[in-house]
């Protein structure tokens, strides 16, 4: 997913924000944070744009993805 503008409320603290992207491997089953779709009941609006791409075969990352990985993203989805 491409985090394009706004402020991401579902992954809050995960260290997304304006200009990043994850990655996640086929079969990852992942989504907001609890925390998050609590705080979306009600709301009538969010101010962010993320654009997501499913793609029928893996993506590679390039050098410059390498040399930018956030490696302590992954364990955001783990429970604290």
């Amino acid at each position: 997913m491409f985090y394009v503008a706004g402020d991401y409320e579902a992954r809050k603290g995960s260290g997304i924000g304006r200009g990043s992207v994850s990655l996640h491997p086929g079969g990852h089953s992942h989504g907001p944070q609890p925390s998050a779709i609590e705080a979306s009941l009600g709301a009538e609006s969010f101010d962010e744009l993320a654009v997501m791409v499913d793609t029928f075969r893996p993506l590679e990352l390039g050098e410059g993805g390498i040399a930018c990985d956030d490696g302590a993203y992954a364990w955001s989805w783990s429970a604290p």
